[in-house]
């Protein structure tokens, strides 16, 4: 009788520990499915904030040129980079413009997965797909080309 009670101990054990297995590989599955999905249309529950941020600024000219973000969802777990400019975008990103538009990143640090928009003429904003950060950091970088040159700068991860 003993030995019977033993196995079905064991048996139940093992279901139990089965179980949770399926249920956590089910929700980081989940949470991978969100990496390139637009963060505004997600419905996702939760918090949105920003949680780290940079300034793009221009040292030949002392003037500060925007504002890099890394966007945080507690709901979904996400991150999402957005860059906004203190001026409205003009003629870039052609031959004729000479330079590029403005551009914002996510990166993933576990694994290099990034994401990037563009601010396209006659917009001072744009962010990115999102990428997946359960358990992992991200950060956001961004660029702007001015007469002086490629700005770049870079959030801290989160």
């Amino acid at each position: 009788m003993r030995t019977l009670l033993r196995r079905t101990a064991q048996a139940g054990t093992a279901l139990l520990l089965a179980a949770g297995a399926l249920t956590l590989t089910g929700g980081s599955a989940q949470a991978a499915t969100y990496d390139g999905s637009d963060p505004a249309s997600l419905g996702c529950g939760g918090t949105t904030s920003t949680v780290q941020s940079a300034a793009l600024y221009d040292p030949g000219f002392g003037s500060h040129l925007g504002t890099v973000e890394l966007r945080y969802n507690s709901g979904c777990r996400i991150t999402w980079a957005r860059i906004t400019l203190d001026y409205s975008q003009f003629d870039c990103g052609n031959a004729s413009a000479g330079k590029a538009c403005a551009q914002a990143k996510v990166v993933r640090n576990s694994d290099g997965r990034s994401y990037g928009c563009t601010v396209y003429p006659g917009n001072r904003s744009c962010y990115t797909p999102a990428v997946n950060d359960a358990g992992v950091t991200s950060y956001a970088e961004g660029f702007t080309d001015t007469a002086g040159g490629i700005k770049y700068t870079r959030t801290g991860s989160y």
